[in-house]
């Protein structure tokens, strides 16, 4: 997604050509209907035919667009009878009547760079195009993506950013992890199960078993999201209760409502940052269990991943019908970025989700199997026998875990269940260097004698702690002397002397 700036005639002809395009797929909706009502079912290609016989004033696009909107309609046509075959009954076909949709430009005929080294988004023969630079994005790897790798390119209009963007599909390398298509030998490769727990306080809470038979688990933390969902739901429900006293299309309603834009759009920036942090440390935990393995394994053996997810897709429906949760908790239930996070990892992966039921997951013991209902974020096992206690999210992931190993069914582990915990944060806090120039600059505003916006102990607190360096779980020990001593870090023992900490 690159951000755009168009001048006014060439805002005028893509405010146009959406309209033109949103008229093209409201045509053909209604065509499909009518030949399915005369008892007739068209095609692909039909309805491709079909949309290019219209008059020429109603589609002032080129004619890979205009292919591009039978072709999308079609898809979703094919799409819902999927779903319905499914069981999905309650999914319609396309229906809804358009006003603005985005304009699609296939790679060397809708888009091309001109000769001087442009880049031209072209309208059909005979018509202006569009000449714009080279748009410059870097990908997944760091690197700059070249347009030799572009593939097809969209020209949208975000209503809330109230901006043109140009959303750049590009090739890479494929890197997708095996799955278990690629077993040879059943009884000698090896599966590697990843179960996903998903949450609200905690995005996502990632299990899988380590070559030493331990549970390695990573827990990313999403209170940023919440944090992030209930500024914008304060802002804008401050706005909304402005425009209620406001009379429509006065002055004061237009600066409110782009106020309300402004605050939705910023929202929508930030999550969709700490959606791609969150999916993409729990990509880097999956690679890191299956490498684990892979070195572990004997040669010729085929380490496969199996991507299972407890299945939350039902809690967000119906939830103002049903009533069963707070207001507080159906509005958090119904801004749950859980859908996007799935697709995201999947395609990071390269793996196909698989959903498993999560019913009581959080409230069984995953060493003795004994079930007890906590309140808090912290389980107990209330067994005396057991005494097992760790995170309630840690116990549903390993529960998932095992259901998902088990065929569905609880198997307790036993006393001698060894689970290796690791907390990340979904956004990368201050590096060293950071804080120190943050630290510098605050001087220098002291000194000036203007007003310093932040003390310095806030960029202390945002920083990485050294005694969580590398990412690892620090055990704190506490001996007779009353001095706190850490063991299982990284950090130099140098650097820990200057904050009094010793090292085990």
């Amino acid at each position: 997604m690159v951000p755009l700036w168009l001048n006014r005639a060439d805002h005028e002809m893509a405010h146009a050509g959406c309209h033109a395009s949103a008229q093209l797929w409201n045509a053909a909706v209604t065509w499909v209907r009518g030949e399915w009502d005369a008892g007739r079912s068209p095609g692909r290609e039909d309805t491709r035919r079909y949309v290019e016989s219209l008059a020429a004033d109603m589609h002032p696009l080129h004619s890979q667009t205009v292919q591009g909107i039978a072709y999308d309609l079609w898809e979703m046509i094919r799409g819902t009878q999927t779903r319905r075959r499914k069981g999905e009954t309650d999914t319609r076909f396309p229906w809804r009547e358009k006003r603005y949709r985005p304009l699609s430009f296939t790679a060397n005929f809708g888009w091309r760079l001109t000769p001087q080294g442009a880049f031209a988004l072209s309208f059909g023969k005979g018509r202006r195009r569009i000449v714009l630079p080279v748009p410059e994005f870097v990908g997944r790897d760091g690197t700059l993506v070249t347009p030799e790798r572009w593939g097809e390119v969209k020209l949208c209009w975000d209503l809330v950013a109230r901006g043109w963007f140009l959303h750049i599909s590009y090739y890479l390398t494929s890197d997708a992890l095996p799955d278990t298509s690629a077993l040879t030998d059943e009884h000698h490769d090896r599966v590697v199960t990843v179960a996903v727990d998903e949450g609200i306080v905690n995005a996502m809470t990632l299990a899988a078993p380590a070559p030493d038979g331990a549970m390695e688990v990573l827990v990313v933390n999403g209170r940023s999201a919440r944090s992030i969902k209930r500024e914008r739901n304060k802002a804008v429900g401050k706005i909304q209760s402005k425009l209620a006293r406001c009379r429509n299309g006065s002055r004061r309603h237009r600066r409110l409502v782009l106020a309300k834009k402004k605050s939705q759009a910023n929202a929508k920036s930030r999550l969709r940052d700490f959606n791609h942090q969150v999916t993409a440390k729990a990509n880097a935990f999956v690679r890191k269990v299956v490498d684990a393995h892979r070195e572990t394994a004997p040669d010729g053996v085929v380490v496969a991943v199996r991507l299972v997810v407890g299945d939350a897709r039902e809690v967000e429906r119906d939830l103002n019908r049903k009533r069963r949760s707070s207001r507080r908790t159906r509005q958090q239930l119904s801004q749950w970025e859980r859908g996007t996070q799935e697709r995201q990892l999947a395609y990071k992966t390269g793996l196909a989700i698989e959903h498993i039921d999560e019913a009581f997951t959080s409230q069984t013991c995953p060493a003795c199997g004994c079930r007890r209902r906590m309140r808090g974020r912290w389980y107990k096992c209330r067994n005396e026998m057991c005494r097992f206690r760790s995170h309630r999210d840690v116990v549903g992931g390993v529960n998932i875990h095992t259901l998902a190993v088990n065929d569905g069914t609880f198997v307790p582990a036993g006393p001698g269940l060894q689970i290796r915990v690791m907390y990340l944060r979904a956004q990368v806090g201050w590096s060293t260097g950071q804080r120190s120039r943050h630290a510098v600059h605050q001087h220098a505003l002291r000194r000036a004698g203007r007003p310093c916006p932040e003390a310095r102990s806030s960029a202390l607190n945002r920083a990485p702690s050294p005694l969580r360096s590398g990412g690892r779980v620090a055990v704190v020990r506490q001996r007779a002397d009353s001095d706190w001593y850490i063991s299982g870090t990284t950090t130099a023992p140098a650097v820990l002397a200057r904050h009094g900490v010793g090292v085990v």
